[in-house]
């Protein structure tokens, strides 16, 4: 899966001696692509709708409104962290691996738990 979260830090053994590159736009194609696939999603939906399934479906977003926010309590923490100080262009983080691993499998947990059933 493609970089779709960049906070703008890289990890460098070194000082860099000019400015990153800028992100690259996603293409055309892969756009049309998704909005063909909210479409049918969107169709889905009202689908779903008419056909009575009303309790389910409020069932189904109570449970994603919670898994939400769980994502959000394990995620938000690393963004404040890495907004402290910003006067200070290097973050010294060390150990990190084994924190992100541990951080990453609580993620998981949580927006996995249906590959579980």
């Amino acid at each position: 899966m493609a970089n779709d979260f960049d906070f703008g830090f890289t990890a460098v053994d070194e000082i860099p001696s000019e400015a990153p590159d800028q992100p690259v736009a996603p293409s055309i194609d892969n756009q049309d692509k998704i909005i063909n696939m909210l479409k049918e999603l969107e169709g889905k939906i009202l689908n779903a709708e008419s056909s009575g399934n009303q309790e389910h479906r409020s069932l189904i977003e109570s449970d994603v409104a919670t898994k939400l926010r769980d994502v959000e309590d394990l995620v938000l923490p690393l963004l404040y962290n890495l907004q402290k100080n910003p006067e200070k262009e290097y973050i010294h983080w060390p150990n990190r691996t084994a924190i992100i691993e541990k951080q990453i499998e609580k993620i998981k947990a949580v927006t996995r738990s249906y590959e579980r059933i």
